[in-house]
């Protein structure tokens, strides 16, 4: 199983889990997403990445994911994960494994960007998920995908193409395509993520936004021993 400690982006903090991006898998894809998506290009592409990653989806198809999963982060003494790096959440099967995993491991953070909340079928396991003390989900969306659900234990994450690409409803945070200019906060006022605005300097690891919420009481993490099973 390919649990991979963080890259130049997550920082050493963070580990992650990632599968192919394939339209099986990223089911509430637009055509945005497909054309700007940073994991249909580069190192991604390497025959050795893709590999491991098809070998990581069709260990999440097996009946004992959740158990493997959960000995996986424990055995790397894992703080934080990164769910889906690439990839999504397929079917609401797969995120009833994950649920399994995150209430078994209480003391760890995970935080995730779906698409695929645009699947009736998959939205309730998700919201399921998403209502976990310790795990931070993140809507992901862009002009073709509409507004997604409000509510009080999921936020939105908005890919802007450009920068004139404004989100027409309330989004929680911006990631752009294009760094090139400085922007911190969009014409809205939402903040750019960090890594993105084209001036700070900074890694996901130290940064911490996207996975701890001082407003949503909780959502702060859950202090309980490693040892819990």
């Amino acid at each position: 199983m390919s649990i991979t400690a963080g890259n130049t982006k997550l920082g050493k903090l963070i580990w992650c889990w990632s599968l192919p991006t394939l339209a099986a898998i990223c089911v509430g894809s637009t055509e945005v997403c497909r054309r700007l998506c940073y994991a249909m290009k580069g190192f991604f592409r390497m025959p050795s990445v893709q590999d491991a990653y098809y070998k990581n989806y069709q260990m999440s198809l097996e009946k004992d994911f959740s158990q493997y999963m959960s000995t996986a982060l424990s055995n790397v003494f894992a703080r934080v994960v990164r769910v889906h790096v690439s990839g999504d959440f397929y079917n609401k099967a797969y995120v009833r494994k994950w649920l399994k995993i995150v209430r078994r491991r209480p003391y760890i953070a995970f935080y995730a960007y779906t698409r695929s909340w645009r699947s009736d079928d998959i939205l309730p396991a998700l919201k399921e998920l998403a209502k976990e003390p310790n795990f931070f989900m993140w809507w992901s969306c862009d002009k073709d995908t509409g507004a997604p659900p409000r509510s009080s234990y999921a936020r939105r994450a908005y890919l802007m193409e450009n920068d004139d690409d404004i989100a027409s409803y309330k989004v929680d945070l911006v990631f752009r395509d294009k760094r090139k200019t400085v922007m911190k906060y969009d014409p809205k006022g939402n903040q750019v993520c960090p890594y993105d605005n084209g001036v700070t300097l900074t890694t996901c690891s130290k940064c911490k936004l996207c996975f701890t919420d001082e407003i949503i009481a909780k959502k702060k993490l859950v202090e309980l021993s490693p040892s819990v099973v």
